[in-house]
């Protein structure tokens, strides 16, 4: 494949065109310190075959800080812990790189303990946290050019191969270029050469100081936004970087209500590489391509028609740190791929959380994740074949456990079944496939269509029960829904025909939301009934923002701050800030949430005592997502 052949960036050699770009983990100290624990999350990417590792996005100076946990390279004393993440990279088998960064305006005061500074001053302009940005000096820029001189001065000390410069996602240099955000009259701003000349003389001042020291440039292809970057603006400025100095491009995108740099499944694989492409045009540069890259045929693809030079796979190898090793190797069929789900990784970063994955929950706390055998096999039941039961059971089977998972419906799976269903999460069901697949390869006694109760328990007679019940919808209490067929959203779900034209959905959940997109593209006009003053509001803010632009292309009603009295067959009655209003529909849908489903404990409450121990994991603590479910299995499979 062409996707393991060298190439060179500058001086530098690469044993493949697999490069690992910088996402943010949340891995570092609070004083922004590199940590025992992020070094072991990159020596596990670094092992898996990848040929360059871009350390995640690191501070130039403090009030550039823009994430919790962000590192600092703004001082001499962060070199020795740089060093040894660089050495860890290098010495199993990767070149390794860190990303210089300031986050300008963007940056929130609560982090970087100052205001946070931009090119211009906008009047409309707030930050994601409500901040408004103040004005640059010429004197804060040129300060500003050699504090990322310093840095990667520092770079360079601390051992590292490469340096790559920020110069995307709506950040500081990216603030610049972008004609949006730069009303600048001086020489930083108007044309394109004014805009990006405060990136230019960065990497003019960093080629002095570093000499023949690779430098790549993560750029932005497009803003997909009015009066933002252009694809055209896009290679002009790569031509201007060229000039000054860059040895590489690294073609991202600008970040807006229309488009997000980690695009969901729902997106098509490969979406932003034609970015890449017309940037190569204009240049002479390797070019990098982002953009849902995991799968390897389409990777090579790229490679092959010469659309980039090297492909960045970022969430699909914290799924899979050994990704490249398994391509290379033939073990295609092998690789854990990454769902695009976002909700172990962008979304909980953006929360203020650290990383973690729903098909690998052992990132970040890789030498706890070591499946060991068990010095002290056990008989262990397993009440649940959902994704929490699942993995409980291939985990604990894979340390030696006698284990038997009885589940009360004819299929495993549980609430999996369903998550493919909605439109644009049919990868869903890879997660599902997989994780039956290994029970079966496991060999795992497995009891389908069983009600577990006293005499099941007293026949297996386990030494551990592990629960994973799961939960039940909820029902809300409204005047005459007792006497009303409603439909849940499962039911909807596993319907291919609906006899209908029109459906009322009450709540405005993540379910809800996505039950009334399935129903739309059924050719049903759909009306929501949300309480609250926004629908979604259970949603992470990256991938809510994608699912709200695909859903106003539906004929769907979203009415919002209703809280529904009435129920009959006349239809539904809400009051809206004290109006009564009322609404049709053929067919009405309860999406109010769900509980625990744990009354099988009071039933086997006499034999738990006898039991060596009793787990509950997954929904039947508290509803939440597959995310938490397989994260809890794979603990509860470990201390078994």
């Amino acid at each position: 494949m062409k996707l393991f052949k060298k190439i060179n960036i500058g001086p530098m050699e690469l044993k493949n065109r697999i490069v690992m770009p910088a996402m943010h983990t949340g891995f570092g100290s609070d004083e922004g310190y590199v940590t025992d624990r992020m070094i072991r999350y990159y020596e596990e990417r670094a092992k898996g075959g990848v040929a360059l590792i871009i350390v995640e996005f690191t501070a130039v100076e403090r009030r550039g800080r823009s994430a919790t946990h962000e590192l600092l390279i703004d001082d001499d004393k962060y070199i020795p812990m740089l060093s040894k993440l660089a050495r860890a990279i290098q010495g199993n088998g990767a070149k390794a790189c860190i990303q210089l960064h300031h986050g300008g305006g963007k940056v929130t005061e609560r982090v970087s303990k100052n205001q946070p500074i931009c090119p211009s001053v906008l009047e409309e302009y707030r930050n994601n946290y409500g901040n408004r940005p103040r004005l640059l000096t010429k004197g804060e820029i040129r300060k500003l050019v050699l504090s990322f001189g310093d840095a990667a001065v520092r770079a360079k000390e601390a051992g590292f191969d490469c340096i790559e410069l920020h110069f995307t996602h709506s950040y500081l240099v990216d603030q610049f270029i972008s004609p949006r955000f730069n009303k600048r009259k001086d020489a930083f701003g108007g044309n394109i050469e004014n805009r990006i000349r405060f990136g230019s003389e960065i990497i003019e001042n960093i080629r002095k100081r570093v000499g023949n020291f690779p430098i790549i440039c993560r750029v932005t292809g497009s803003d997909y936004m009015k009066g933002g970057i252009t694809t055209e603006d896009a290679k002009a400025n790569a031509v201007l970087l060229e000039r000054a100095g860059a040895d590489c491009l690294h073609v991202s995108v600008g970040i807006s209500k229309n488009v997000v740099s980690t695009p969901p499944m729902s997106i098509e694989n490969g979406c932003f590489v034609y970015l890449a492409q017309q940037v190569k045009k204009a240049v002479k540069l390797p070019v990098i391509a982002v953009g849902k890259l995991s799968d390897p045929w389409l990777a090579e693809k790229v490679i092959v028609d010469k659309k980039a030079d090297c492909i960045a796979i970022g969430r699909g190898l914290i799924a899979d740190p050994f990704l490249p090793e398994k391509v290379e190797n033939g073990g295609i069929e092998e690789i854990q791929q990454c769902l695009y789900c976002n909700q172990g990784c962008i979304c909980k970063v953006l929360g203020g959380e650290t990383i973690t994955c729903v098909v690998n929950p052992s990132v970040g706390k890789e030498d706890a994740f070591s499946y060991t055998q068990s010095d002290h096999p056990r008989r262990v039941l397993i009440v649940g074949g959902g994704p929490a039961g699942m993995k409980a059971a291939i985990v604990a089977r894979s340390r030696g456990h006698d284990v038997i998972l009885a589940e009360r419906k004819r299929e495993l799976g549980g609430l999996l079944k369903y998550a493919n269903r909605p439109p644009g999460k049919d990868q869903f069901d890879q997660l599902r496939i997989g994780l039956i697949k290994q029970i079966k390869e496991s060999k795992i006694e497995t009891h389908l269509n069983q009600n577990v109760g006293k005499d099941f328990v007293a026949q297996i007679n386990p030494d551990v029960i592990v629960m994973a019940t799961g939960s039940k919808p909820v029902i809300p209490v409204i005047p005459g829904i007792e006497e009303t067929k409603i439909y849940l959203p499962t039911e909807i779900l596993e319907m291919e025909q609906i006899d209908a034209n029109s459906a009322i959905i009450i709540g405005g959940g993540q379910t809800g939301l996505e039950t009334s997109e399935y129903l739309a593209q059924k050719g049903l006009k759909v009306t929501i009934l949300e309480m609250l003053s926004e629908v979604g509001a259970n949603i992470p803010k990256r991938n809510r923002q994608v699912l709200l632009n695909r859903i106003a292309k539906e004929e769907i009603k979203i009415c919002e701050n209703r809280k529904v009295t009435e129920i009959n067959k006349n239809g539904v009655s809400t009051v809206h800030f004290g109006k009564r209003e009322k609404y049709y529909g053929d067919i009405l849908v309860v999406a109010s949430g769900a509980k625990p489903e744990n009354e099988l404990l009071d039933e086997l409450e006499s034999i738990l005592p006898k039991l060596k121990k009793c787990f509950l994991i997954g929904d039947c603590i508290e509803p939440r997502s597959a995310l938490e479910a397989i994260y809890e299995g794979a603990l509860v499979g470990m201390e078994v």
